[in-house]
């Protein structure tokens, strides 16, 4: 019922952009002798560009392995793809986050993987198949969000709001000045009549923003429980390819996030400020062998403290904590949960397995875009 409710708001919404825009370009090219049809068309413009469709899109920052460059990675994604059913990536891209993500991108959505390097390093050979089973099983379940209608529809009222909230942040410092300046007067001045005429446009779009807002809160509540589903059904699939030990080991092992997270963000900090010895390439490489010497020390702290598991073909002994950042709040279940379900369903032996040739031919494919990382990750981390 929700679910049909959703996609009712959906297809409400993109509607309305549609009717909003068309509208207020009439109302703006045929004027009808007045002033105030064509302030009408120009609100109504203003929110259909608001509401209009956004497509992801590549990111330019970040590194990208086509499949010339990757064919050990492709391959394996190939065979969970095939596995699961689901049509096969198009590209992937390397980041810093402790995380697995496969979103579409362009008019087309085309498929693009944004591989975390901390995780793929953090993972033994068999989790890093289970991450990638989970995540490239969301397009075989019936999560609603990552649907073209309802996730294009969240999307747009995601860019919207944000785009409402940039304007005002941006309108409120576009004038300011130190008071020592030479023109602090003439900025002051310019800020309140600045201010002033945009006043009226501001509360011309107060109300669609608040419209917005609560549309966002409502798709939200109505795909929760579509969101839930997707989750327990990607969890099942990552057990049916790469064993129900390695999909339960997966989720155990993203504990690791904050605590890797924070080791890359360190030695990013302590290259920029202090530097390493030795040439660019050796320094690069460095970065990712110290973020994997944090790792097994912070794995052997777990072991110490009875919280042992063998990554990949291990049962956790007892039942993690959420990992940060999935309040209670959120829409999607906790690891506990998750755990505690996979451990009472059916025990899978793996469909899909990654090998040690295999896994070394990745890394070795990883070698080049991993040293461009992390030297992305030194540069930028004055600016996070």
């Amino acid at each position: 019922m929700s679910t049909a409710a959703a996609y009712g708001v959906a297809c409400l919404l993109h509607i309305l952009t549609a009717s909003s825009l068309i509208g207020g370009l009439l109302l703006i090219v045929l004027r009808l002798k007045t002033v105030v049809q064509p302030l009408i068309g120009l609100v109504l413009v203003l929110c259909a560009t608001l509401l209009r469709p956004r497509f992801d899109r590549l990111d330019p920052d970040l590194p990208t392995l086509s499949r010339e460059e990757a064919p050990a990675l492709y391959a394996l994604l190939d065979d969970v793809a095939d596995a699961l059913g689901v049509r096969r990536l198009d590209v992937v891209q390397l980041s810093t986050d402790f995380s697995v993500r496969a979103t579409t991108y362009g008019i087309r959505r085309r498929r693009r993987l944004v591989l975390g390097y901390p995780l793929w390093l953090a993972f033994a050979p068999q989790q890093r198949v289970a991450a990638l089973a989970h995540e490239l099983g969301h397009f075989a379940s019936r999560d609603v969000r990552r649907g073209a209608l309802v996730g294009s529809a969240l999307a747009a009222l995601a860019g919207g709001v944000e785009q409402m909230e940039h304007r005002a942040t941006t309108a409120d410092a576009a004038f300011d000045t130190s008071p020592l300046s030479r023109y602090a007067d003439e900025m002051a001045v310019a800020a309140v009549r600045f201010k002033a005429h945009g006043r009226t446009a501001d509360w011309a779009l107060w109300i669609p923003g608040l419209l917005m807002k609560g549309a966002v809160r409502l798709l939200v509540r109505l795909t929760r429980p579509s969101a839930r589903r997707a989750e327990f059904e990607a969890d099942a699939a990552a057990a049916r390819i790469a064993s129900t030990r390695a999909a339960l080991s997966a989720l155990h092992d993203r504990r690791l996030a904050d605590g890797v997270t924070i080791e890359v963000h360190r030695l990013a900090v302590a290259a920029q400020t202090f530097g390493w010895t030795g040439s660019a390439q050796n320094v690069d490489e460095d970065f990712w062998t110290k973020v994997g010497a944090h790792v097994v020390s912070l794995r052997d702290g777990a072991r110490s403290k009875g919280d042992d598991i063998n990554p990949g073909n291990g049962v956790p002994a007892e039942d993690p904590a959420p990992p940060s950042g999935q309040g209670k709040d959120s829409a999607l279940p906790a690891s506990g949960p998750r755990m505690a379900r996979l451990s009472l369903g059916t025990t899978h032996p793996a469909t899909v397995t990654l090998d040690t040739a295999q896994a070394a031919a990745i890394e070795d494919e990883l070698r080049e875009q991993k040293r461009l990382l992390a030297r992305k990750t030194v540069q930028d981390c004055v600016q996070d």
